[in-house]
């Protein structure tokens, strides 16, 4: 069944056909999220005082189903733990096959409605035959990230041949029913840019409502994030970008000098150094408020789509519909009074008079 109706020159539109386009779908989602429930304080309720007081018994009623509500998401937590241990073994496989620590039988080379061919039945005697075949799936995750919107627009350059030794994103659950949070787990092999073999993100959350402001609630929301520590090795560091600069020394006439200053580089390796939530939430500001939205978003998106859908990302296959996040982030101008600057590689030995260091000090502090 469908529904029109006409327009303002009379033309006929169909509504049920136009919400299946997936820019008026994207648009009443963004109008939905925008949507909120205004709170009005029970003094500027113009009713009589037993209207009132029926009120107020059926907000009491509202919050017991608000309860009632919150319980209902602390077993689908416990349905996520459940299930999440009969992913893992899965998981387990897709990681063997996509490093080449294992080959795939023949029988698991054959999608449901194929027939077996001659070539599956004798996989087993070829494989391996060539010594320089590439084992299992090079660039998987990378390629993975660069075919998501979200997660493409992170990666820098310099990013990618450190997430071809990405060999594995898992996710792990609290099983915490009051908190509710998750880990993510980015599992790497040996190589030259760091010495870690897992890189960890993980996100707090809270799942119980408030007496004072039941309104507020509306299931478990993502309060904080955590990231870690990454040891890069010396000169490895994609996060950080050293500059120098020559400065002439006023009142000494021609002679100069070289100061340096360290600055935050763009890479998807700051995903580890989220923005720190100040204790008052009064404080956080509209650009604060974004960046944690933005870091909140990703986290949920790799856990609910990119972990569990992994590999119709790879084929791309997937096709997202989904708004783009809006980039908080600005870029910061370093100026000073120098009358001319050189900007230097930040790999290059640094032989200065004199150095500025200016890297602020995250949670998760990247060496």
């Amino acid at each position: 069944m469908t529904s029109t109706e006409k327009n303002g020159t009379g033309e006929e539109i169909d509504n049920f056909n136009a919400i299946q386009d997936p820019n008026t779908l994207a648009a009443l989602q963004e109008k939905l999220g925008q949507m909120t429930i205004k709170k009005t304080e029970q003094g500027e309720l113009d009713l009589p005082v037993a209207i009132k007081r029926r009120v107020n018994a059926i907000k009491n009623i509202q919050l017991q189903t608000t309860k009632i509500e919150a319980d209902f998401f602390k077993q689908v937590h416990k349905l996520e733990v459940e299930y999440a241990a009969k992913y893992a073994p899965l998981y387990a496989r897709r990681c063997q096959i996509v490093s080449g620590e294992v080959e795939p039988s023949p029988a698991e080379c054959v999608m449901p409605g194929e027939a077996p061919t001659e070539d599956n039945e004798s996989a087993d005697n070829e494989k391996q035959e060539n010594e320089n075949d590439e084992k299992g799936i090079p660039g998987f995750w990378v390629t993975i990230f660069k075919n998501t919107e979200i997660l493409s627009e992170m990666i820098q350059p310099h990013d990618e041949p450190i997430l071809e030794a990405l060999r594995d994103i898992r996710v792990s659950f609290s099983e915490d029913e009051a908190s509710m949070g998750f880990v993510l787990e980015f599992v790497f092999v040996e190589n030259e840019f760091f010495e870690d073999k897992v890189l960890t993100k993980t996100y707090h959350m809270n799942s119980e409502p408030d007496d004072f402001d039941p309104v507020a609630f509306d299931g478990p929301e993502i309060i904080g994030s955590t990231g870690c520590t990454i040891n890069w090795k010396k000169g490895k560091n994609v996060t950080q970008k050293i500059v120098k600069k020559k400065q002439r020394m006023r009142g000494k006439g021609q002679q100069t000098r070289v100061i340096q200053k360290t600055i935050k580089e763009d890479s998807f390796f700051n995903f580890f150094s989220p923005p720190m939530m100040p204790e008052d939430e009064e404080s956080v500001d509209e650009e604060l408020e974004a960046l944690l939205t933005t870091d909140f978003e990703i986290g949920q998106y790799i856990r609910e789509r990119i972990i569990p859908k992994a590999i119709w990302y790879f084929t791309n296959e997937v096709t997202d519909i989904e708004s783009d996040l809006e980039d908080g982030e600005s870029e910061e101008d370093y100026s000073d009074t120098s009358d001319y600057d050189e900007e230097i590689d930040n790999n290059e030995n640094v032989v200065a008079n004199e150095t500025v260091t200016d890297v602020q000090k995250e949670e998760c502090k990247q060496q």
